[in-house]
């Protein structure tokens, strides 16, 4: 097969592709790299993330990919050429994904003493922190994919940030006793906890949690009529 002179990704429009595989894989020394702004590249061989790219212009060496070249043991000099995989890595930060319980929380309110189904929206940011462990843990789930979009990988950590913030705005109200229709002022310091809390599920991919809101907590209006019944 042909030796690729000229590796880059120029990106997508939206900026909400997460993960690239460039569809070649051969390449030698000589070859040249450009990483955009806002990306990194990683080879991978084996299944095994090895030497990652910041953004600039790099002519391939035994110099610049020495981890790849002691995993494979290519020969110093020449054009040697070599099998490899190179994965783009969106760098910049996902400010704007939102969240929402699918489920209300169902308690007894312990001020009032009646049945709410509470509910929580929000808002989060997130952005690769580890490349290495991000692509070793998501390389299997990625298939023959050659581009990963963040939804695909949001869609999976919805589900343990709802279960989680759930615990806690249930905590909230019951073991501290606070009444839903009083928690307004408490959802920075839940919001705080909550990103705390969600900050280990995450790491464990590689990805760090830039932020994190709860925006607001509400019910149906008919749980807030019967409260109202007893006001």
């Amino acid at each position: 097969m042909a030796i690729i002179d000229v590796v880059k990704f120029n990106g997508i429009a939206n900026r909400d592709w997460l993960l690239y595989r460039y569809p070649g894989d051969n390449f030698a020394f000589g070859s040249q790299l450009i990483v955009g702004e806002g990306q990194v590249a990683v080879f991978v061989k084996g299944g095994r993330a090895l030497d990652y790219f910041s953004p600039g212009t790099y002519t391939l060496s035994t110099q610049n990919i020495p981890v790849l070249q002691s995993f494979i043991n290519l020969p110093f000099g020449g054009r040697t050429p070599f099998t490899a995989e190179i994965f783009f890595i969106n760098n910049t930060a996902k400010l704007d994904v939102l969240w929402g319980t699918t489920d209300p929380i169902c308690l007894i309110d312990p001020k009032y003493a009646v049945r709410l189904r509470v509910r929580a929206f929000g808002q989060f940011a997130i952005k690769i922190s580890d490349y290495r462990v991000f692509l070793t843990e998501l390389i299997g789930a990625v298939g023959d994919s050659q581009v990963v979009k963040y939804d695909t990988v949001i869609k999976y950590f919805k589900g343990v940030i709802t279960t989680k913030v759930k615990t806690i705005i249930a905590d909230t109200i019951i073991n501290q006793k606070i009444s839903a229709l009083e928690i307004a002022p408490r959802l920075e310091e839940i919001s705080m906890d909550s990103k705390q809390k969600l900050s280990g599920e995450f790491e464990r991919f590689g990805i760090n949690v830039v932020n994190f809101y709860i925006s607001s907590v509400n019910f149906p209006d008919e749980d807030f009529s019967a409260i109202n019944k007893i006001l």
